[in-house]
């Protein structure tokens, strides 16, 4: 196993930031995922305290080959008596990007950086299969059943395409449905139907809901179904109440979300 030797990023320091930001651009659309919450925080849509406690790890400073994200979601909360209750036993979350020629130099850098016994949920680009048996196999080997390995599909698509395709799906709203943002007066209704909700859930839907794209289905004022996008950058809690099924709501709502906050490069 090769010698690696992590570096800790201070997510805070401008230029520290944008080399990793750089590092990443450069492989859009396999680091988007991880590249949007950086790039989030960079440009203040979420703060690093959302996402606190964090650790930003690369393999070399001076020239980047694999960056991991490892990261909590205790900041998303009004009770702020509960960060220190829940600092050290908060569920982390690690994003990670690293070219597959580099796997030799990615698996050290997780083996050494990831607090394994506190993860909940390992995300990488659907892109990289190899990572897959890779990481399937370190869980094993240190005997993490319960922790989450999830792939994410990440894609780009020009301007003009995407204008295309809201054209025709606005043809094929029902005409009993109307499709618009979410308010923050829906946060608790959702929360409520999250098969994941948690004591921080309400803080992050709201927010969500308040400074990125976040859409629903009405009936008759009633909202029926939703899609919100993450603060990292993807979309999720996706959800159709069991009455308004099989009416293509959901899909409809997805694909509008990729006309409106997919990273566009044209």
């Amino acid at each position: 196993m090769a010698t690696v030797i992590p570096s800790q990023v201070d997510i805070s320091n401008e230029e520290s930031l944008r080399l990793v930001l750089n590092f990443l651009k450069v492989y859009l659309p396999k680091s988007l995922q991880l590249w949007q919450l950086l790039g989030y925080v960079q440009r203040g849509f979420t703060t690093k305290e959302h996402i606190w406690p964090h650790q930003l790890f690369v393999d070399d400073q001076d020239q980047i080959k694999c960056v991991v994200l490892v990261y909590s979601i205790i900041g998303f909360t009004t009770d702020y008596h509960l960060l220190d209750e829940n600092k050290e036993t908060s569920a982390r979350y690690v994003l990670f990007f690293c070219h597959p020629d580099n796997d030799h130099i990615l698996m050290p850098l997780l083996e050494q950086c990831v607090p394994w016994n506190q993860v909940e949920i390992f995300m990488y680009s659907n892109n990289d299969y190899q990572f897959s048996t890779m990481i399937e196999s370190l869980v094993r080997e240190k005997n993490l059943g319960d922790l989450h390995v999830n792939s994410a599909s990440q894609i780009e698509i020009k301007r003009e395409t995407l204008e295309m395709t809201k054209a025709k799906i606005m043809q094929h709203i029902p005409s009993d449905i109307t499709i618009r943002r979410l308010s923050v007066a829906d946060a608790s209704f959702i929360n409520d139907h999250w098969r994941y909700k948690s004591k921080f859930s309400l803080n992050i839907i709201q927010y969500e809901i308040e400074h990125l794209p976040a859409f629903g289905a009405y009936h008759n004022e009633q909202l029926v179904s939703w899609c919100l996008t993450r603060f990292d950058g993807s979309f999720g809690i996706v959800f159709t109440l069991p009455e308004f099924r099989r009416l293509g709501l959901a899909s409809l709502k997805k694909k509008l979300f990729k006309v409106l906050t997919l990273v566009i490069r044209v």
